[in-house]
């Protein structure tokens, strides 16, 4: 096998997308390089701090304007060092993405001027490489090695973003390895790559997605510079990438901290490290595990191809958005493989692709990834099969997928660990035809204050609120039953003495939703269910504008909040010419209706709380399209 497409060149002049898209990464890498300036006494800061402390909003990265950082929601324009030293962080990914275009771009045209201009970019890190502070995400600044906490990066401020641009520089490398020189290879090697190996070694201390990444990075660099010692940590270290594997994929082939995108996220650095090793011919133990995982991925997610939304994350993400990382996995599994049938199904889907807000990979017209380019040039994915999705369950992960022909319905109902974890055990998911009911929002950034008063509370998605207080519970459920159309788990000490079931049964024209709470102590219950914006309320309802009663946890952000007198059992929503009746077993119990923030925030959603105050109740909701 070869890095780059045995018919690279006969396959882009064929194919007017990818003419114009090496035209367009001749026009990026001229404008880019043309200004080239870096400085190794700036220190970058964390992409996460890039998101407005108003409303979550992404921060513009303006690759012109270095001091200013405007509000994509607001469009205040934020000015401070941190936000400055996040521009340097975007600013550092883009050269490194500048050397892999022009990398491309000498596989094309073969003009010596791309040779130099990777010489020029990676030769300034690698002069540099220990002028770069060692510091980390924490803005906390080191002298050595040996006094550094875990996290450090010196171009970027974490090892993790070390290892991405590690790897992104070996594959622009591994392009133009026969035409570039040895003397340039050996001059980075010994003054960039295996200081990136010092920095990197000592993280890699547990089961981690950041660690994969890091061990990854080690043997990517190792192989290609047929390194024994890096190799031989990357792959057989006390925490190597076949122990990740095998202990941090459940059974399930999901990743354990239970986030759809930490499961790619995760895949993409392990795929990397598995098209080195295939290129060097080196053993991966582990590699049929990462393809279980690119295969069992299309059947948890919707029939719309977009993702559920569990625990942090992203907001909207569908397959198309990690079609790049299908890319290198049918490089290394082949066009007729289960993964190239399942990428070939992808790429034929009309929905768009939706994108992620930080590690952005490259894409032209946000249709036509590098790895498409590059890897695969001349992939057919125009004959396909189909693959069928089903009800499936997933009890090592813990949750489960409901189908049929008209609705979807996710449901996650425990966790493998506090890590990437959200409070929201029995939250569910729902889908109709091609769009959605209600979903998990996921999140914005980590730095975000919204992030953590409101995305990060239990009341924010749909299951069970006992006393306004964010559920605790952080591990799995201990009972879980499910057939074609029905799944049902139980919990205990989802709080403290507090017990949880929830059964959801599938029908032909909706669900029917049971949750019971049990404890021996009483306790305010909220149930809460959130309808999507595009959903319009049509019931005639007795409203009395009121307040909710708590003002933390989240419940501080709702908005217009009613309490529904003489409550005839029924909501109904229209969206297009149907309608979504709701039938709620509303005895003793008090329901209230209001407005809540979307993601992004400057969409606003339908929530439904239904209040009891009791020791145990039963709450009961039925919804049917009429």
């Amino acid at each position: 096998m070869r890095y780059l497409n045995e018919n690279f060149e006969q396959a882009v002049n064929v194919n007017s997308k990818f003419k114009a898209m090496i035209e367009n990464m001749k026009t990026e890498v001229n404008s880019f390089y043309g200004s080239f300036h870096d400085d190794p006494s700036i220190i970058s800061e964390w992409g996460h701090y890039y998101f407005c402390n108003d409303d979550g909003g992404r921060l513009i990265f303006d690759i012109n304007n270095p001091k200013s950082h405007v509000c994509t929601i607001c469009k205040k324009d934020f000015k401070n060092e941190v936000y400055d030293g996040v521009w340097t962080y975007f600013y550092r990914n883009e050269a490194v993405l500048t050397a892999l275009k022009s990398a491309v771009l000498y596989a094309y045209y073969k003009d010596d001027k791309y040779l130099d201009i990777i010489k020029n970019i990676l030769g300034f890190y690698a002069k540099n490489y220990l002028s770069f502070k060692i510091h980390n995400k924490e803005r906390q600044v080191f002298d050595s090695y040996e006094e550094m906490t875990w996290g450090c990066g010196r171009i970027l401020p974490q090892g993790l973003n070390e290892s991405i641009i590690a790897i992104r520089m070996i594959n622009a490398l591994e392009i133009v390895k026969n035409d570039i020189g040895q003397e340039f290879l050996d001059y980075v090697y010994e003054h960039m790559f295996k200081e990136m190996y010092r920095l990197l070694r000592p993280q890699v201390n547990q089961i981690h997605n950041i660690r994969c990444w890091n061990n990854s990075a080690i043997g990517v660099i190792g192989l290609f510079f047929n390194d024994k010692e890096m190799i031989d940590f990357a792959f057989e270290g006390e925490y190597n990438i076949n122990r990740q594997l095998e202990v941090g994929v459940t059974k399930d082939y999901f990743w354990y901290e239970g986030s759809i995108h930490y499961n790619f996220f995760t895949l993409e650095g392990v795929t990397n490290l598995l098209i080195f090793a295939k290129l060097y011919n080196h053993e991966f133990k582990t590699e049929s595990i990462i393809e279980h995982m690119f295969i069992e991925a299309y059947n948890y997610a919707f029939s719309n191809q977009y993702f559920p939304n569990p625990n942090d994350g992203w907001p909207s993400i569908n397959l198309k958005t990690y079609s790049y990382i299908y890319q290198m996995a049918v490089k290394c599994f082949g066009y007729d493989s289960p993964v190239g049938n399942i990428l070939k199904n992808i790429l034929n889907d009309p929905n768009p692709r939706t994108t992620l807000p930080l590690s952005k990979p490259y894409y032209f017209d946000n249709d036509v990834s590098y790895e498409h380019l590059v890897l695969n040039t001349d992939f057919d994915y125009v004959n396909y099969k189909k693959v069928p999705q089903s009800t499936r369950n997933y009890p090592i992960s813990q949750f489960g997928m409901l189908r049929n022909n008209n609705f979807n319905i996710f449901m996650k109902y425990g966790l493998n660990g506090p890590s990437h974890a959200h409070p929201d055990i029995m939250n569910v998911e729902i889908t109709y035809k091609s769009y959605l009911i209600t979903r998990d929002m996921s999140n914005p950034g980590y730095q975000s204050r919204l992030y953590k008063e409101w995305f990060k509370k239990t009341v924010s998605h749909n299951t069970v609120v006992t006393d306004y207080k964010n559920i605790t519970k952080t591990s799995r459920a201990e009972e879980n039953d499910y057939s074609s159309n029905m799944i049902m788990a139980k919990s205990q000490d989802v709080y403290a003495g507090v017990d949880y079931q929830r059964k959801i049964i599938l029908n032909d024209d909706g669900f029917e939703d049971e949750f019971v709470v049990t404890s021996s102590e009483e306790h305010n219950y909220d149930y809460v269910f959130h309808i999507e914006k595009e959903f319009e309320l049509i019931s005639n309802l007795k409203l009395e504008n009121t307040d909710i009663g708590y003002d933390d946890n989240g419940y501080q952000f709702f908005q217009d909040v009613n309490k529904i007198n003489k409550f005839d059992g029924k909501l109904v929503f229209k969206r297009n010419n149907e309608l979504f009746v709701f039938t709620i077993d509303s005895k003793d119990k008090d329901v209230y209706i209001m407005k809540s923030y979307d993601n992004p925030i400057d969409h606003v959603r339908t929530t439904i709380i239904v209040r009891k105050y009791d020791t145990n109740t039963k709450f009961k909701l039925k919804m049917e399209v009429k």
